[in-house]
């Protein structure tokens, strides 16, 4: 096995076996890490408002879901969700098909034109992405948790929110002020119907 260097990793890897003319449903809105993923890999993509959402709908129509290893759904301060808990739910209906790591598209902490984060009183974030928002924001600043990064923007652009973890071409599609930019690495699940699934 050779070792893979550091910089390597900001390289898509190459997968086993991605079928590029079939159908995914991964995490929506429009504008997702996931949803840029699955637009490298596949002709047609379902947007769901989850990643459980998206794996069910595979699961439904026989086709694909792809699920970020790092997803994290929080309800509140509890985390509700996580990409381990879906794995393990769907053990004898789907089974993982590849795996890869994938840079995201480039991240952000961004505000209004306005606005400055180290007055931020709020910050609006997947919670994937907390180290960042730890990284970047106030300590004290208030956590805002949502589904997807696009919900985060939306928040801070229509002032529910002074600050959010963005991607970049997000952030300045709603006029906002970008502050620090980043581009971390994401692994990445394609699950896909059982081999011996009963076709009903």
């Amino acid at each position: 096995m050779t070792a893979m260097g550091r910089g390597d990793l900001h390289q898509p890897q190459r997968a086993l076996n991605r079928p590029r003319d079939g159908v995914v449903a991964t995490l929506g809105p429009e504008g997702t890490d996931a949803h840029a993923e699955a637009l490298r890999h596949f002709g047609q993509v379902v947007l769901t408002e989850t990643f459980d959402a998206a794996v069910r709908s595979a699961y439904e129509s026989d086709t694909y879901a792809l699920v970020a290893a790092g997803f994290v759904e929080r309800t509140g301060r509890d985390v509700s969700d996580m990409w381990v808990n879906i794995h393990f739910r769907n053990l004898d209906r789907m089974h993982l098909h590849d795996v890869w790591v994938s840079p995201t598209k480039q991240m952000c902490l961004a505000t209004r034109r306005t606005g400055r984060p180290d007055t931020a009183r709020s910050i609006a974030l997947h919670p994937a992405t907390q180290v960042f928002a730890d990284a970047f924001a106030p300590a004290g600043a208030r956590r805002q948790y949502v589904d997807a990064k696009p919900v985060a923007v939306r928040l801070v652009a229509e002032g529910q929110a002074d600050c959010c973890i963005a991607s970049v071409d997000i952030a300045e599609r709603h006029g906002l002020r970008i502050h620090h930019v980043f581009q971390p690495t994401m692994v990445w699940c394609l699950y896909g119907p059982l081999p011996d699934r009963e076709k009903t």
